[in-house]
């Protein structure tokens, strides 16, 4: 879908898509009523009985009606090549999602918890179990209502029966029969318990560690809340009265700050207002490179319901924003030098830094941090992506406008996620410090990298890269024209021209909306290639490597690379430039391979040979 572009004839596509896992959400213009939407593709198998079902629980849930719920006006049928995708068609929220909110009062958090758990007393009446309330799924209203949103995991309690596996939730905010397959509306309670720690203290509670000191004016409610024993937990009436009390005379403020966002306006005029920009909510992209748990990934899949968030216009409560358009820093994607937004001299006090700008795709950047030893280094990634952050999942603090996640620290890794202000709220910069076996403060690398790439970006505009890329590089050509729609045909249900492009155009996916199929095709660099990255075959002349599970995650997949160019490096070494081919999912390793070779044949017959 393009931008534009009117779905069943009457919601006009206006700014998006934000994508993840199986959907997409697009903001669009209702023509016949004139106002704005949102608009979710939910993609099914395709057939019939799949979208009745979808369409029974929206209608179900359109029909729903309370003012702390975010509204589902209805599902459309949009056919196309023999098959039926439905678009859900709701409400559009001005407000912002809690995910990102600095932590608040606990009579603040109270009001706000005293409005969801009025929701949830309807929600459960009408037999629903919402089964993932949690900050991100919050959203507030210019007028300081809070609505309860995303519906994608919701559970129905009547005839209801254990569900093998359980159900899409998000574990930090989960009672524990919700793993188990065994939601109930005291689930509900327990999350919005874990919701409301959060709010106050930054976090929700560690299981096992206590409640935070933060909290200590609603503690006794929160403890009851956060049972084990579902039949122990209050219910939602008693929660919104004691929260009520608890809240007095606090009233929720719109936090002074923006949240991150995606969609610049970069189509039509009519298409984009300057003060119009799309929130990310639940939905996490996570690059290539980075990868995704099951865990992650069943919730991403999951959801149904996203809340699109307005950015809330300038009243007698907030000052009004600058009339001046503040300057780009990212500009032409091609051009901007990653490698400007590191500083080899400040990670000097770790070991001795060397700048790599000849490894990974086209948006990245490292500096190899050495600390004496032969293998003893601290490889520190710098990476941009046209993708709004996911979700914190740590605590978020703000530098001169530039919004820096911590990622939780894992044994090898640390990562912080920058968040940029208006205009490039469509991109975030990744940094991740990692090691194999050491010891470095990798935490206090990531930190360090971080706050050097935030002064970079106050400071205004990226530098662009000099020399420029040469003309016979990959980084001169786009990854979405490396596969024909011909091609691509190949692939059950996968649509040519529905992509999900990266930066730069350095990087293009097709996922398919029957089965479990993806296709990946992305440029990379570094080091020359030989048999030990694959079985070597030729490939429209281009040598070629083949290697079934050779993407490294967690689905079956089949890795082809293909080498465009070798050329000298500034260390000596030899640099390769590949396009990096992967099929992915659910068939069989032979025809994995078979699909992603003759692809591969296409991406290297769109190559020239004389590189």
């Amino acid at each position: 879908m393009r931008l534009g572009a009117r779905i069943a004839g009457r919601y006009r596509l206006v700014h998006g898509p934000a994508r993840g896992g199986t959907s997409e959400v697009w903001l669009a213009e209702d023509t016949e009523l004139h106002r704005q939407v949102v608009l979710k593709r939910a993609l099914t198998d395709g057939r019939t009985a799949a979208f009745g079902r979808v369409r029974a629980e929206a209608r179900a849930l359109a029909a729903f009606n309370h003012p702390n719920v975010v509204t589902l006006y209805d599902v459309v049928p949009v056919r196309k090549r023999g098959r039926v995708t439905p678009w859900l068609v709701m409400e559009y929220v001005p407000g912002g999602s809690l995910a990102k909110w600095r932590p608040v009062e606990p009579p603040v958090a109270a009001r706000i918890g005293a409005q969801i758990a009025g929701a949830l007393e309807a929600l459960h009446a009408a037999g629903i179990v919402h089964c993932d309330v949690k900050p991100g799924n919050i959203v507030v209203t210019e007028d300081r209502t809070a609505k309860l949103a995303d519906f994608g995991a919701a559970f129905r309690t009547e005839g209801a029966a254990m569900r093998p596996g359980g159900v899409a939730h998000t574990p930090a905010y989960a009672a524990p029969e919700v793993p188990l397959g065994r939601p109930e509306p005291a689930s509900d309670v327990y999350s919005l318990g874990a919701t409301l720690h959060a709010l106050i203290s930054g976090a929700p509670p560690r299981r096992g560690a206590g409640l935070a000191a933060e909290t200590a004016p609603l503690h006794d409610l929160l403890a009851s809340m956060l049972q084990d024993d579902p039949a122990a937990r209050p219910t939602p009436e008693d929660v919104r009265r004691r929260l009520d009390e608890a809240a007095g005379t606090a009233r929720v403020e719109l936090p002074d700050y923006a949240a991150p966002t995606l969609g610049a306006p970069d189509t039509a005029p009519d298409e984009a207002r300057a003060d119009r920009s799309l929130v990310r909510g639940t939905l996490n992209f996570v690059s290539a490179h980075r990868g995704l748990s099951a865990l992650g990934a069943l919730v991403l899949a999951a959801a149904v319901v996203l809340a699109l968030v307005l950015a809330p216009s300038p009243g007698k409560d907030r000052p009004a924003a600058s009339s001046t358009t503040p300057a780009a820093r990212i500009g032409d994607q091609r051009s901007t030098d990653p490698c400007a937004l590191t500083a080899p001299a400040a990670l000097g006090r770790f070991g001795e830094p060397r700048l790599d700008a000849h490894y990974g795709n086209f948006n990245r950047c490292d500096v190899l941090v050495s600390r004496g030893g032969h293998e003893d280094y601290v490889d520190v990634e710098v990476e941009i992506d046209t993708a709004s952050a996911p979700e914190a999942t740590g605590p978020v603090t703000y530098v001169q406008g530039v919004g820096i996640v911590q990622e939780p620290a894992e044994h090898d890794s640390c990562a912080r996620t920058l968040l940029l202000p208006a205009p490039d709220q469509g991109t975030s910069v990744y940094i991740t410090a990692g090691q194999d076996g050491g010891t470095a403060p990798l935490c206090a690398v990531a930190d360090t990298a971080a706050a050097s790439a935030a002064a970079v970006l106050h400071r205004g505009p990226i530098a662009r890269r000099s020399p420029p890329l040469p003309a016979n590089s990959l980084a001169q050509r786009d990854a979405c024209l490396m596969l024909d729609a011909r091609a691509l045909d190949a692939v059950p249900g996968i649509d040519a021209e529905d992509p999900d492009v990266g930066f730069g155009r350095w990087r293009c996916e097709w996922h398919s909306t029957t089965r479990d199929v993806q296709v990946k095709l992305r440029f990379d660099q570094g080091g020359p290639l030989d048999a030990r990255d694959g079985r070597p075959t030729r490939l429209n002349g281009h040598p070629a490597f083949v290697q079934p599970d050779g993407d490294g995650g967690e689905e079956r997949s089949c890795l082809v690379l293909i080498v465009h160019r070798t050329y000298p490096g500034p260390h000596g070494d030899d640099i390769a430039e590949v396009v990096h081919l992967v099929v992915q999912g659910q068939l069989t390793m032979r025809r994995l391979c078979s699909m992603g070779t003759d692809l591969a044949g296409t991406a290297a017959g769109a190559l020239p040979h004389d590189a």
